[in-house]
């Protein structure tokens, strides 16, 4: 497929494949908060499960999933991540790349026991579309885990003003031109369970405050105050996390 031809999000990573995979190893509040996702994640997927990663990028998920014995299957829209992944992990009969669309998954119905969604719903136009395949292509009683940026958060706050100032002054950047949705966790809930899935567990991630460009400027004081604040997750003030992740069952058509 030709850059001209892809969806603007999905040829925006595509040329990012390089430098998307390298953040996860910076010193940055990305890298950090990247970091942490995969952490958390991880520690929700079953050992020796077939899991099925969806925008999986450069294969950053692969490492931890093996180690866990689970039997890979990554799929990304951008054919430059999926090159990322061969170029890295070669061929494995525990492994299998795909370069498809998430509204149009190649797999049979109720092929994989675990669905992955880091960082993608976001971007979709037509979540109802996402959500449908990912339910087809779940087992019943599956487990879905996908993850949301916090609506609620004073990070995304302090953006949104920010971007709205900028834009009255027409200085947005050509990559600001890829925009997304923010979530609260009850609109969340809400979606997945009008798609066939009931939220098991909600967590919490990457609790900075220093506002953009500042968080990008001071990334050592960035990360510190991440960390400092990591264990809000398990208060009632986990709305100050700028994204959280859900951890959701598919139920069987029967039960609903």
């Amino acid at each position: 497929m030709s850059e001209n031809n892809m969806r603007t999000e999905v040829s925006y990573f595509n040329k990012r494949s390089r430098e998307y995979k390298a953040e996860y190893d910076n010193e940055t509040g990305e890298g950090y908060s990247f970091r942490v996702r995969r952490k958390k994640v991880l520690a929700m997927i079953p050992d020796r499960t077939n899991v099925l990663d969806i925008a999986s990028g450069p294969g950053v998920m692969i490492p931890g999933l093996l180690l866990k014995a689970c039997k890979i299957t990554c799929v990304d829209a951008a054919p430059e991540m999926i090159e990322r992944i061969k170029d890295e992990f070669g061929e494995t009969p525990f492994l299998t790349v795909v370069v498809a669309d998430a509204y149009r998954l190649p797999f049979e119905d109720e092929s994989f026991e675990v669905t992955l969604a880091m960082g993608l719903i976001e971007y979709l136009e037509n979540e109802s579309v996402f959500l449908r395949e990912v339910a087809r292509v779940l087992k019943n009683g599956g487990t879905f885990i996908i993850t949301f940026p916090n609506y609620y958060a004073p990070w995304r706050a302090f953006n949104r003003i920010g971007l709205f100032v900028r834009s009255l002054f027409k200085n947005v950047s050509k990559d600001q031109s890829v925009t997304h949705r923010e979530y609260t966790l009850a609109r969340a809930r809400s979606l997945l369970a009008r798609h066939g899935f009931a939220t098991e567990e909600a967590r919490f991630y990457n609790f900075k405050l220093i506002p953009y460009p500042l968080d990008r400027k001071l990334p050592r004081l960035t990360i510190w105050q991440s960390k400092l604040l990591e264990s809000l997750d398990h208060t009632p003030f986990h709305f100050l996390g700028t994204a959280f992740i859900l951890k959701a069952k598919k139920i069987s058509p029967e039960a609903l």
